[in-house]
């Protein structure tokens, strides 16, 4: 039982604070979950240092491991790897062990598919391919590579060529639960297949298609056929599909989870709430909502996005009670802020514009969201760009009333040190800001001695005031930082580096990008910090 909790946390959460709680959980962590949850990314760029490794070495390496991996991310630069004696020795001692597998490679080649029969007991496998080609040779395994993977319940595919789709018929004897077809509009004639022979057991589905009618009455015409989660979007510019979502819902009661990335019409969300009552996570984009009112009788749903165009008709008395996670980008640009006082239990907040150039503020809008949002622990502003003035008006909510907040992502064009004064958070976890180019150390220095339990910490676009000296005072007295990453601040050098790598012990992601002033020539004292 504990195992299959576990199961459900990050691993590296599992070492840093479950195992804290007693040695007897320490001892289960170690022994039993964490060699089955840990993930082996196996690429020719070292993650820290971004070196080049010979990835015939690495696998060689692996192979040899006393616990094998049970989950495998492999990245295959070039044509040559696979052809290596080390690419199947690799998966002649470990591919029986694989659970779940993620193919990055330019085309699905025959030596990529002669490691197929290996992964019996494979569930999950996901390929990512370069190659937008459509057409081309089929290897002459696939057959004996498909028909191998009879445990296979979830397949993913990024920007495949047809290889796979052609050849759905050697899936037949697997009994897929989630397919997921990302990145490329489906034709329907290679869908077909796949659904005919495995919708009676999939539940989940993602794809996107150049119309949606069509699809949507493929899905219709198979009467066995039970999703519990559908993700589906179109090229657009198609007929009014309304009355074929419809049927869809009377089709798919037990429905938990639906997004739809074509813009609905009024009457396809007005009928929502009646046919699903069961979901717990919508996504959706329509021109506005007509009858809010209907939505809190969705008394399930936790996770709502909405892309609206207008939302000055919403309804303040509307109760969505259930609702603990909510994204909302709205094009109109005037916000009626009726809409934030129907999330009373909203954990996670994430709000966008649609065009920031043209959202005309309103201090009314500003408050009654600080003040509706007081509670959350989540809170990402970065696409939704704040005036200084405004969130430091005298009737406004300030972050440092906010208790709760874990997580704060804040773009601030003209942010100076006065916004981080209201940073008073000390349970605050992750920091994310953007695009404060007014930031000096005093500022920083507040935030640091204020927010002490900062672990994610993300600095971009502050191109003069933020310099080493701010940099060696976040690194000092942020003990707890494991992530860091610095995108465009030009004031920083090669001192900073020096800092990081001395104060940082416990760093576990290092990002850096568009710091002019920090060179390469420091590469191996980056490489410590993967050695500590």
């Amino acid at each position: 039982m504990l195992e299959k909790i576990f199961t459900f946390l990050p691993v590296n959460e599992l070492v840093n604070v479950v195992s804290l709680v007693c040695s007897a959980w320490c001892d289960v962590i170690r022994t039993l979950v964490l060699p089955k949850q840990g993930l082996l990314h196996v690429r020719p760029v070292h993650p820290v240092t971004h070196q080049l490794i010979a990835m015939e070495t690495v696998l060689k390496e692996q192979a040899v491991k006393p616990y094998p991996w049970t989950n495998l991310k492999l990245t295959i630069p070039n044509g040559d790897l696979p052809t290596r004696p080390e690419f199947m020795r690799f998966f002649n001692q470990q591919g029986h062990t694989l659970k779940t597998l993620t193919i990055q490679c330019t085309e699905l080649t025959v030596d990529i598919l002669a490691a197929f029969p290996t992964l019996y007991h494979l569930e999950s496998l996901c390929i990512v391919s370069e190659s937008e080609s459509l057409y081309g040779p089929v290897p002459a395994n696939v057959e004996m590579a498909l028909t191998s993977l009879k445990s296979l319940t979830r397949l993913r595919l990024h920007l495949p060529s047809y290889t796979i789709l052609r050849s759905v018929a050697f899936l037949s004897g697997a009994r897929l639960v989630s397919l997921a077809l990302e990145r490329f509009e489906m034709e329907l004639h290679h869908l077909r297949p796949l659904l005919d022979d495995h919708h009676r057991t999939l539940r989940e589905l993602t794809v996107r298609v150049e119309e949606m009618k069509p699809l949507l009455t493929l899905l219709n015409s198979y009467p066995s056929l039970q999703l519990h989660r559908l993700n589906v979007k179109s090229a657009g510019n198609e007929d009014d599909f309304s009355d074929a979502l419809i049927q869809l819902y009377d089709q798919q009661p037990q429905l938990r989870a639906l997004t739809i990335g074509s813009e609905l019409s009024l009457r396809a969300v007005d009928a929502l709430p009646q046919k699903l009552l069961h979901l717990q996570e919508l996504e959706l984009i329509a021109e506005s909502i007509n009858n809010c009112k209907a939505l809190s009788e969705l008394r399930h749903l936790r996770r709502l996005t909405l892309c609206l165009y207008d939302v000055r008709a919403w309804d303040e008395t509307v109760q969505l009670e259930g609702v603990t996670e909510l994204s909302l980008a709205v094009t109109f640009p005037l916000i009626s802020p009726a809409i934030f006082c129907s999330f009373p239990c909203v954990d996670r907040l994430y709000l966008e514009d649609v065009d920031d150039d043209t959202l005309m503020r309103d201090i009314v809008v500003v408050r009654t969201l600080m003040a509706c949002m007081r509670q959350v622990r989540v809170l990402d502003l970065e696409n939704f760009v704040f005036r200084e003035r405004e969130i430091l008006n005298d009737g406004v909510v300030r972050f440092e009333e906010m208790e709760r907040l874990e997580c704060l992502k804040y773009s601030c064009r003209d942010m100076s040190d006065a916004s981080l004064l209201t940073m008073n958070l000390p349970v605050l976890r992750e920091l994310y800001l953007t695009h404060c180019p007014n930031v000096s150390f005093e500022g920083l220095s507040y935030l640091v001695r204020n927010c002490p339990l900062i672990e994610r910490l993300h600095l971009e676009s502050n191109k003069r005031g933020l310099e080493d000296e701010a940099l060696e005072l976040i690194t000092r007295k942020l003990t707890h930082l494991r992530m860091l990453v610095l995108v465009n601040l030009r004031a920083l050098t090669n001192v900073s580096l020096d800092s990081i790598v001395n104060n940082c012990f416990y760093l576990m992601e290092l990002t850096i990008t568009h710091c002019v002033g920090i060179t390469l020539e420091k590469g191996a004292a980056i490489e410590k910090l993967s050695v500590s």
